[in-house]
């Protein structure tokens, strides 16, 4: 698991600076598939660059009102200089994480080159980012670890109390994100035919969308699908019913395309809210995370 409770506020300074570098390293291998001409889902960039910036927002956070007030009184002249350079570090790293998301858009509507770009985003961006954790871990925190007098470290603890469990739910969206690098056609889903008495089954995929969205594809060889029913099930979760029609049953299907609606919920990663729409069997179609159960399934 990624979230270990650590033994003070240094070390889970270090610890976030690790768990970002994970993140590093999986865009960085997304941006060496691009440059190699191997497609990249963009909704996995997506949600890597999402979680990336969160994370780093709590972080910086962390660091800025939790440990930078303690610090400054303790610090030596030349750990004082260390402490000095994260701010300018920090603003950096927003900065391209700005840009790499502006390539992505680009990427996503095929304007210019965009796999070149993107790979080349994500390269500076990964480059940064992994520099500027190295410099806090072997610099700042590094000097403060003999510098922070022990009630100082325990009134930065008490700082830190208010964001763990953000953190800590942000470990956990990390961790599902890591872990679906292995699933290079997205996350099976068996569905059946809606159409009365029929038997036939086949099987659906579920993978990353732009903007933080999920994309349904129906299965194969002439599966349809389409929309029913959009619902408000409590503050963050929406129920959408769901038909899936096979090949013999697809033409005379009821149901018809979801239109656009707004739905104010948070994304299980960390996503945007927004439009949802689910389309009529004509390739990926997109649904907000996180996706509800979806009648019709076997």
């Amino acid at each position: 698991m990624i979230a270990i409770e650590a033994s003070d506020p240094l070390e889970e300074l270090q610890r976030e600076n690790e768990v970002t570098e994970r993140l590093l390293e999986r865009l960085l291998e997304e941006a060496q598939s691009l440059r190699a001409g191997r497609p990249v889902p963009p909704g996995e960039i997506s949600a890597g660059l999402r979680l990336l910036e969160q994370y780093l927002r709590v972080h910086v956070a962390r660091l800025d009102r939790g440990l930078l007030p303690e610090a400054r009184e303790a610090a030596m002249p030349t750990c004082s200089a260390h402490l000095d350079k994260m701010d300018e570090y920090h603003l950096e790293e927003g900065r391209l994480l700005t840009e790499a998301k502006a390539v992505l858009l680009d990427h996503e509507k095929g304007r210019g080159e965009p796999s070149r770009r993107l790979a080349e985003a994500l390269e500076r961006l990964t480059q940064r980012d992994h520099e500027v954790g190295t410099y806090e871990g072997d610099y700042p925190l590094s000097c403060l670890r003999t510098a922070l007098p022990e009630d100082a470290s325990k009134r930065v603890a008490e700082r830190f109390a208010p964001t763990r469990r953000e953190l800590s739910d942000l470990d956990a969206h990390v961790q599902r994100h890591l872990a679906s690098a292995d699933r290079k056609e997205g996350s099976p889903l068996a569905v059946h035919c809606a159409h009365e008495g029929c038997e036939a089954k086949g099987r659906a995929q579920v993978v990353p969308g732009p903007g933080g969205r999920l994309e349904l594809v129906a299965p194969k060889d002439g599966w349809a699908v389409a929309s029913q029913m959009v619902a408000p099930h409590g503050s963050w979760v929406v129920r959408i019913q769901v038909h899936f029609q096979c090949p013999r049953h697809a033409s005379g299907a009821p149901g018809a395309e979801l239109a656009a609606t707004a739905m104010a919920l948070w994304a299980d990663d960390g996503g945007h809210a927004g439009p949802s729409s689910i389309g009529g069997g004509r390739g990926p179609s997109g649904m907000p995370r996180p996706p509800a159960p979806v009648p019709g399934t076997a």
